[in-house]
């Protein structure tokens, strides 16, 4: 089936779960009720993409509290007990963990949630992950004092999970690289080889998720600097179109991203972010189909992936399935008009 749905990675936790509307918002639940609450949310994820028919599911990221932080929790070599201020992606401070030692996996960190959702449905599932230079712009590093150094170590470390999502039964593994639209010279000089080591040997389908960020004030603000085109997409496009990775994600529903751009990424699938996750206005099928159609001027049906721009849990659950809901019916319109 051509142009089938997927999302960005992240909807809305329920309110007995998180505080809504909150990125790295703290579990409500302890011990094996935050274990299972976790589970339960995983579920509703899952049944609200499924009833609004997306076709290619991810876990709603429902045990995470932050898209990147809490991967690295995960490892060793990094502290978390005391913070540095640092500035991410040159938008807005945080307080990060510091990394202190060389960093290491000595466990799995993902792979019984996305066994846990392979369980749950025969829908094709996606499972994501942050990408290396994502990583290394998401904390204060006071032990490689190399960027790139420190990416690569998180590529190989990246690559130990993946290989296991692969085998807990992902279909798609996504790595997720906002920081690709910031840095354009380490993108170049090492950032597409660091993607590439933290995909290597998957036989499933990889995806790189690119885009202007969460519907947050900090990335509001940042994108009205941008001017009336952002062509960020320009300098990366190429570089990936002869990269190893099979799909790009990124936003095109109220963005001002020159569509053409799509045309730089000839050979690869498309994951065309057709709902805007920056504000809570439900998009209609039409606007949806609207985008669809604007993208396949550039790409494909057979490579185009409809998809939402960003990440969706800074949403409220409604909204978030009621844009789903429209992502679905938007991509059925145009089906049907392709006959």
């Amino acid at each position: 089936m051509i142009l089938q749905t997927t999302i960005a990675g992240s909807l809305p936790k329920p309110a007995w779960l998180a505080e809504p509307k909150q990125l790295w918002s703290p579990w409500r639940l302890e011990g094996a009720l935050l274990d299972e609450g976790r589970r339960d949310a995983m579920r509703l994820a899952l049944a609200d993409q499924e009833a609004a028919g997306i076709d290619i599911v991810t876990d709603g990221e429902q045990t995470r509290r932050h898209f990147v932080t809490t991967f690295i929790e995960n490892l060793e070599g990094v502290d978390f007990a005391n913070k540095r201020t640092v500035r991410i992606r040159n938008r807005y401070d945080a307080d990060v963990p510091v990394v202190v030692g060389r960093v290491a996996r000595s466990r799995p960190v993902y792979v019984e949630d996305i066994r846990f959702l392979r369980a749950q449905t025969k829908r094709p599932i996606k499972a994501t992950l942050p990408g290396p230079m994502t990583m290394v712009d998401t904390l204060y590093d006071n032990y490689y004092k190399s960027r790139e150094n420190l990416a690569r170590e998180f590529a190989a470390i990246l690559n130990q999970e993946a290989r296991e999502l692969e085998r807990a039964g992902a279909d798609v593994i996504q790595f997720d690289e906002p920081a690709f639209n910031v840095y354009m010279d380490e993108v170049k000089d090492w950032g597409i080889a660091a993607l590439e080591v933290a995909a290597a040997g998957l036989k499933c389908r990889s995806a790189v998720h690119i885009c202007y960020g969460y519907g947050i004030k900090a990335n509001i603000d940042w994108k009205k600097t941008l001017g009336s085109e952002w062509r960020q997409y320009e300098s990366t496009f190429p570089l990936l179109a002869r990269s190893k990775i099979d799909q790009v994600s990124l936003e095109c529903a109220n963005s001002r991203v020159p569509l053409e751009l799509l045309a730089l990424l000839k050979g690869k699938d498309v994951l065309v972010g057709a709902i805007d996750v920056a504000n809570e206005a439900l998009e209609t099928p039409e606007q949806v189909a609207s985008t669809i159609r604007s993208a396949m001027k550039f790409v494909p049906p057979e490579k185009l992936y409809p998809c939402t721009n960003c990440g969706m849990v800074p949403l409220a659950r409604d909204v978030a399935f009621g844009k789903l809901k429209a992502l679905a019916a938007g991509a059925a319109l145009v089906r049907k008009e392709l006959g």
